[in-house]
C-alpha cells in the first residue's frame, strides 16, 4: 500500500514538472535572408528558450522545397542562466542551405519534442534569383539604418510622481545578435540630486530576451533597477548612467574557418543612458492636520501583550507599518497616552523587500508601558494618515488596541521571626584564622604583580565603535559595500552631529570640509563613497583585492572620525 502511494506521488510530481516545462518552453525560427541568388546560401536558425530536460535529442532539419542542405549536422550554441531558482536555457540550432533552382523556395515547419509536448514553427518562404547573387535590397529607412548596435534604455514608472512617491528607474542593456558583452562596470559618479534612492535586486546572470527595436531584433536584460523617492516638487535631474563593457563580435558559427581567419577581438565600449528630467508634482491641498510626510500604500497593525498585569509590571505595545512608501525616512505612527502610564520606546526595526518590481517593507515599533494605577484602562487607537497617489486622496488608517486590566501591586507579608536555640558560646580560638590570612596575602601579592605587568606594557585596543560598524572584507561584495557606505555615513554623522544618510556625496564632503576635516580625509571619504556607489550599481562585482584595499582605507578613516567624534 505504501509503495503504491509513493508511486502515485512520484507520477504526480513528474507530471507537474512536465507541465511546468511545457509552459515555459518557447520555439522561434528565422532565416538570415529571404532573397538569395544561385551562388549564395541561407542560414536557418531555430532557438529553444526555457526550462529544458537534461537529455534533449538532437533535432532533424526541417523539410525544404527548392533547397539542399550544405551539411546535415547543425551548429549548436548554448546559454544558461539561473532565473527564479530554475536553470533557464537558450539552445540555438543552425543549418545552412543552398538553392537548387531559381524561383520560389520553402523551408517547412520545424518540429521539436520536449517531454510529451511537440513544438512547431511556421514555414518560411524564400525567393531564389537566377543570378549568382540576389539584387540589392531596398534601402532601409533612415531610422533603421542609423539604429545603434548597443545602447542603454532608461524607463521611469511613474513618469510624473508626486513628492515622496516611489518611482522605479530601470536601466536595460540592448545589443544586436552576434555581439558578446561582458565585464560591464560603472564609469564615474552617478548622482540623483533631490531623491532618496534604494537599490532593488536583479538577476545576477539574467537570460537575455529577444525583442524588436526600430524593426531590428535585439537581445536585452535589466542592468539596474532603483527605487527613487523625490524629496521635493519641481523638475529634478537624474545624471546619465555610463557603463563600460568589453564587446566582441561572434564569428559565423557555420563557418569552420571563421575562428582561424577572423578571430574575435574585444574592445572596451562606453555606453551611456541619457540624463532624465523628472517633473515631480506637489501634494494636493487639503491635507488633514494629522498628515506629515507619508506617501504610498500602507497597512497598519497594533498589538499589546500581556493584557492583564499588576501595577508596575511592563506591557509591550507593537506597531507594525507595512507598505510601499519611503519607510526609512517617513514619520512613523505614535502612541498618545495620558499620565496613567510611563512610556519607554524600546525598538524601531526596519525590514525592506528588494526582490519585487517595487520596494516594499515593514517598519516595526515597540514600546514598553508601565501602568501607575490599578483599573481597567482603555488604550486609545493608533492612527496613521498618508497620501495615496493612485487614488489621489488622503487616507487615515486606524488600529485598535485591547483594554488593559491592571491589578493592585501585591503586598508582601513581613517575615516572622524564627526561634532558634542559643547554645552556650564556644571560646574564640584566633589561631584557626591563620590559614585564611596567609591565603589572602598570597592573592593580594598575585594581583599586585598582574597590575605592574599591565602598567609596564599597555596594549592598544581597537575602538569599540569602529569594530561594531565596519563590515568584514570577507562579505559578499555588494553587501560589503552597502554596509561600508552605512558605516561611513554613520561615522560622518557623529562627526557632524547630524543625520548624514540623506546627503549626497558632494554635499556630505562639503559639510565635512566646513566642519574642519582635513582635505586628505575628505578626499578619502569621497573616494570610498564613490567606490561604494560603483560597486552597488555596476553589473559585475568588484575585484577582491580592490575590496581589501578599500577596507584598509576605511579602517584608517573611521579611526580618525571616531576619535574626533569622541573628543
Amino acid at each position: 500500500m505504501r509503495r503504491g502511494i509513493l508511486l502515485l506521488l512520484l507520477i504526480g510530481a513528474w507530471t507537474t514538472s512536465g507541465a511546468a516545462q511545457q509552459q515555459t518552453v518557447e520555439l522561434q525560427a528565422r532565416v538570415s535572408r529571404t532573397q538569395i541568388g544561385m551562388g549564395e546560401t541561407v542560414v536557418y536558425t531555430v532557438e529553444v528558450i526555457g526550462t529544458l530536460p537534461s537529455a534533449l535529442r538532437m533535432p532533424e532539419p526541417p523539410p525544404t522545397e527548392g533547397l539542399a542542405l550544405v551539411y546535415p549536422m547543425p551548429t549548436v550554441h548554448r546559454q544558461y542562466s539561473l532565473t527564479g531558482g530554475r536553470i533557464q536555457q537558450r539552445i540555438r540550432y543552425s543549418w545552412r542551405f543552398r538553392p537548387v533552382r531559381p524561383g520560389k523556395a520553402r523551408i517547412g515547419a520545424f518540429q521539436l519534442q520536449v517531454g510529451d509536448q511537440i513544438l512547431t514553427t511556421d514555414p518560411i518562404e524564400l525567393t531564389i534569383y537566377d543570378a549568382p547573387t540576389a539584387p540589392p535590397a531596398e534601402a532601409l529607412p533612415e531610422a533603421v539604418a542609423s539604429a545603434p548596435d548597443l545602447f542603454i534604455e532608461a524607463t521611469l514608472r511613474p513618469t510624473t510622481p508626486y513628492e515622496q512617491q516611489q518611482t522605479v528607474l530601470e536601466y536595460r542593456l540592448f545589443f544586436r545578435e552576434g555581439l558578446q558583452v561582458w565585464r560591464s562596470r560603472l564609469v564615474g559618479s552617478w548622482e540623483t540630486e533631490g531623491f532618496w534612492r534604494e537599490e532593488l535586486k536583479v538577476e545576477d546572470r539574467p537570460l537575455p530576451e529577444r525583442v524588436l527595436r526600430h524593426g531590428i531584433p535585439y537581445y536585452t536584460f535589466v542592468l539596474q533597477r532603483i527605487a527613487l523617492f523625490p524629496t521635493r516638487s519641481g523638475t529634478l535631474r537624474i545624471d546619465p548612467l555610463t557603463i563600460e563593457s568589453e564587446v566582441s563580435v561572434q564569428p559565423d558559427p557555420l563557418d569552420p574557418f571563421a575562428t582561424l581567419l577572423h578571430p574575435s577581438q574585444s574592445e572596451p565600449r562606453r555606453i551611456a543612458a541619457p540624463a532624465l528630467a523628472v517633473s515631480v508634482r506637489p501634494l494636493p491641498k487639503g491635507a488633514p492636520p494629522a498628515f506629515i510626510d507619508a506617501v504610498g500604500q500602507f497597512r497598519l497593525e497594533a498589538a499589546a501583550a500581556p493584557t492583564a498585569v499588576s501595577v508596575g509590571e511592563p506591557v509591550t505595545i507593537t506597531l507594525r507599518l507595512s507598505g510601499t512608501g519611503n519607510l526609512p525616512t517617513l514619520t512613523p505612527p505614535r502612541l498618545h497616552l495620558d499620565s496613567s502610564f510611563a512610556v519607554y520606546p524600546a525598538d524601531d526595526a526596519l525590514v525592506l523587500d528588494r526582490r519585487g518590481p517595487r520596494l516594499s517593507g515593514t517598519r516595526t515599533l515597540t514600546y514598553v508601558l508601565v501602568p501607575h494605577q490599578a483599573d481597567r484602562l482603555t488604550l486609545p487607537p493608533v492612527r496613521f494618515t498618508y497620501f495615496d497617489p493612485e487614488a489621489r486622496a488622503y487616507r487615515t488608517l486606524t488600529a485598535s488596541l485591547p483594554a488593559l486590566v491592571v491589578r493592585p501591586a501585591p503586598v508582601s507579608s513581613p517575615a516572622s521571626p524564627v526561634a532558634t536555640s542559643s547554645p552556650e558560646a564556644a571560646p574564640f580560638r584566633w589561631y584557626r584564622l591563620l590559614p585564611y590570612a596567609g591565603g589572602s596575602l598570597l592573592l593580594l601579592a598575585f594581583l599586585l604583580w598582574i597590575w605592574r605587568r599591565r602598567g609596564a606594557s599597555p596594549q592598544v585596543r581597537p575602538s569599540a565603535t569602529q569594530a561594531a560598524t565596519l563590515p568584514p572584507s570577507t562579505l559578499e561584495p555588494r553587501l560589503f559595500y552597502r554596509r561600508l557606505e552605512e558605516a561611513l555615513r554613520q561615522a560622518a554623522g557623529r562627526y557632524l552631529g547630524q543625520d548624514a544618510r540623506g546627503l549626497t556625496r558632494s554635499h556630505l564632503c562639503e559639510r565635512l570640509r566646513q566642519q574642519g576635516l582635513p582635505e586628505a580625509e575628505v578626499v578619502r571619504m569621497a573616494r570610498l563613497l564613490a567606490a561604494c556607489e560603483a560597486a552597488c550599481y555596476a553589473p559585475t562585482p568588484p575585484d577582491p583585492a580592490q575590496t581589501l584595499c578599500h577596507h584598509r582605507e576605511a579602517v584608517q578613516l573611521l579611526q580618525y572620525l571616531n576619535g574626533k567624534a569622541l573628543t
